[in-house]
């Protein structure tokens, strides 16, 4: 009998949880949500939170309130979000780096992205930028390649920070083609690209949204982008496979994240919700002006990307030596 009695017992609990997660999920939101984003304002994790912040206010008649807690790398505002209660109120900007590379980086993050966090749907990603100072004499990556192995101490190369995508896209050139390359980090992508427009680094990859314009413009020269396909943002540009090396592919992608916990009729409802401002024709032409590709997907494929991010990028990061302490 005792095991019929454990089966009761398990169903009943099932059956519990169950009515208790739809009367949530039907009265959700009653209140304002917060999301948090774990970096500076102004750039462009601000503006895109934005974006779905607004329509999801329009959509519920609830405030959905922006809120900016900057600090190591993303790091501090992440771990706030980690340990705020798991009911669907407070929600969070993801990256690449906050729930893929920095794990790899830093000793403690005071967070896993795994196990702390709900995957909610991804929003949006965007491939990197490869630009040169406009004194440089190339005027393809073949060309680059070729004028630095001219070079005997090589060319240093900018990135917005240790271990962050434009890092990491440096260190593939780097193997893909056997070059010297001397990384240079900076703290942004501002003080990256003044250095760059003097003349102090000769190359960088950066996010397109940055470096776009400044190429546009006659301040830089961009050569070609990493991701697999050419972007919507620059299709005049070929992918770094096109322009003759390979190994070189890798995006900058955001996404929102509850903490983990929450229930899973409130992370569906959040995630039809994303997806469905995503598919707004409005919402993709303004995130197309930031340089970004509409994504969207399930909470699983969410999962599925940050698992494969953390094999691949950390293989970079092993092979390179790259710490962030």
């Amino acid at each position: 009998m005792r095991p019929f009695r454990t089966l009761l017992c398990a169903l009943g609990l099932a059956l519990a949880a169950t009515a208790f997660a739809q009367p949530a999920a039907e009265g959700y939101p009653s209140k304002p949500i917060h999301v948090i984003v774990p970096f500076p304002p102004g750039g462009t994790t601000e503006v895109m939170t934005r974006i779905i912040a607004e329509e999801m206010t329009k959509d519920w008649g609830q405030a959905v309130v922006v809120e900016m807690k900057p600090g190591a790398s993303g790091n501090i505002g992440t771990q706030f979000a980690a340990r705020a209660p798991a009911d669907g109120y407070t929600i969070a900007l993801g990256t690449q780096g906050t729930h893929g590379t920095n794990p790899l980086l830093f000793k403690d993050t005071a967070f896993d992205p795994f196990k702390d966090f709900e995957p909610l749907a991804m929003l949006a990603a965007a491939p990197l930028l490869l630009v040169v100072n406009t004194d440089t004499p190339v005027k393809s990556v073949k060309e680059l390649v070729s004028y630095i192995r001219q070079q005997p101490e090589g060319m240093a190369f900018a990135s917005t920070s240790i271990g962050g995508g434009a890092h990491l896209a440096g260190e593939m050139f780097r193997k893909s083609t056997g070059l010297k390359l001397v990384h240079v980090p900076y703290k942004g992508s501002g003080p990256a690209k003044t250095d760059l427009m003097g003349g102090h680094v000769g190359m960088m990859f950066d996010n397109i949204a940055s470096s776009l314009p400044a190429a546009q413009a006659g301040q830089l020269r961009a050569l070609a982008t990493t991701g697999e396909q050419r972007s919507a943002a620059a299709p005049d540009l070929p992918t770094m496979h096109e322009a003759g090396v390979d190994g070189v592919v890798i995006d900058t992608w955001y996404a929102l994240y509850a903490p983990a916990g929450t229930p899973k009729a409130i992370v569906r409802k959040l995630n039809a919700e994303i997806v469905r401002i995503l598919q707004s024709p409005v919402v993709a032409k303004r995130f197309a002006a930031l340089g970004l590709d509409v994504v969207g997907g399930t909470p699983e494929a969410l999962a599925a990307r940050m698992r494969s991010d953390v094999k691949r990028y950390g293989q970079v990061i092993k092979d390179a030596g790259i710490t962030a302490e």
